[in-house]
């Protein structure tokens, strides 16, 4: 004996009307109860309820109810499964963040802009002492390196003080202009000889 197909059953609007009226509280806690949020299942159920009318006059089916509970139930599924999809996405996110603020932390704490620039400023800090005047180099040098007091230079160049002063002022202004980028490491840098 042949295998009985299934009856098509035409779904109409006031069936459908009872169905949704049925269904929908009911399925709408089902869903609930999968996506806990209870805004994203009704708008499954009503997504759903969306379809089995699209659908209505291709399905072969004589339990509507139950048609539509499958719609529902791969709605969620499918709902479930973004959400795993972006939740990886989000931790995968949160790691790749995590690894460059360690990264960056790593190198914040390893950097040494005294050491990385040390010798860039004592460079420049070699070449404008040795393009000043030679007065005025000996005079800085003196102060600078050998503590020596302006009166005291004065004595030793046989000069006066307010040309002591002067020559440091025009020392102090050449190293300003040449060190301007890096004058506050090059401050740090001459406090520590």
């Amino acid at each position: 004996m042949p295998e009985k197909l299934p009856h098509k059953r035409v779904l109409g609007e006031e069936e459908f009307g009872r169905l949704f009226n049925k269904c929908r509280i009911p399925f709408t806690t089902v869903a609930n109860s999968y996506v806990h949020d209870a805004a994203v299942a009704e708008d499954l159920v009503n997504d759903s309820f969306v379809r089995l009318w699209e659908k209505r006059n291709e399905i072969l089916t004589e339990n509507f109810e139950a048609y539509l509970f499958q719609i529902v139930i791969r709605k969620c599924l499918d709902f479930l499964r973004s959400e795993q999809t972006q939740t990886k996405i989000r931790q995968d996110i949160h790691h790749a963040n995590s690894r460059i603020l360690m990264h960056e932390i790593n190198s914040l704490e390893s950097c040494d802009p005294g050491r990385l620039y040390a010798s860039e400023v004592e460079t420049l800090f070699r070449e404008c002492i040795d393009h000043m005047p030679s007065i005025t180099r000996e005079v800085f040098l003196a102060n600078r390196f050998r503590n020596m007091t302006y009166q005291e230079i004065a004595e030793e160049r046989g000069m006066s003080v307010r040309q002591v002063t002067s020559e440091m002022q025009t020392a102090l202004q050449l190293l300003r202009r040449t060190l301007k980028d890096y004058l506050p490491l090059a401050l740090l840098l001459l406090l520590h000889r």
